[in-house]
């Protein structure tokens, strides 16, 4: 039996709050993308390698007074990484630049215990960060059209989260203002 005309649609009621609902989702989804930063830099220039990672335990010598993730924290040190970004868009221009990494790393079943750290030798900024996230690298303007850096890397894992080989490809992004 169909309601009157008089008498409100349960059923279309309940259709627009799960319309408006989806609407509400996939807005805020958006929304987090979009808040989470500005375009993505070309890093296509810098030199493609593999780098051959070899974990240390962080913490030598005696383990009786280490945490359980101080006991399990696993450190490697990678040299000599150069980054050209191609910045030529930005050229002039104020902006802040960010490095991030995804949220999900190959190789790894935690995106707590895993932390890439670095320092650099131009015009970056020393920093670290953690998956899902981004830390921001530069600040001022952008005087070249290829930003060129040499990092340093360290990343500190947890053993017990280690599942296969390591692999991922920090990001970055540049935002002007």
């Amino acid at each position: 039996m169909r309601p009157s005309n008089n008498q409100p649609n349960p059923c279309r009621k309940g259709r627009h709050i799960a319309i408006c609902f989806i609407f509400v989702i996939g807005f805020l989804m958006g929304g987090s993308a979009a808040a989470r930063g500005g375009e993505i830099l070309d890093d296509s220039l810098s030199p493609q390698k593999q780098y051959g990672v070899q974990f240390q335990w962080a913490h030598r010598g005696s383990a009786k007074n280490l945490t359980k993730e101080e006991f399990h924290l696993l450190r490697s040190t990678v040299a000599g990484v150069e980054v050209y970004l191609d910045t030529a868009a930005y050229e002039g221009r104020r902006a802040r630049i960010y490095v991030g990494l995804p949220r999900q790393i190959e190789g790894y079943s935690s995106t707590e215990e895993f932390l890439l750290s670095w320092t650099t030798d131009r015009i970056f900024s020393a920093g670290s960060v953690r998956p899902g996230n981004r830390a921001l690298l530069f600040d001022g303007v952008v005087g070249s059209a290829v930003m060129v850096e040499m990092f340093t890397f360290t990343l500190e894992v947890d053993a017990r989260y280690l599942n296969g080989k390591i692999q991922y490809a920090p990001f970055y992004e540049i935002e002007t203002y």
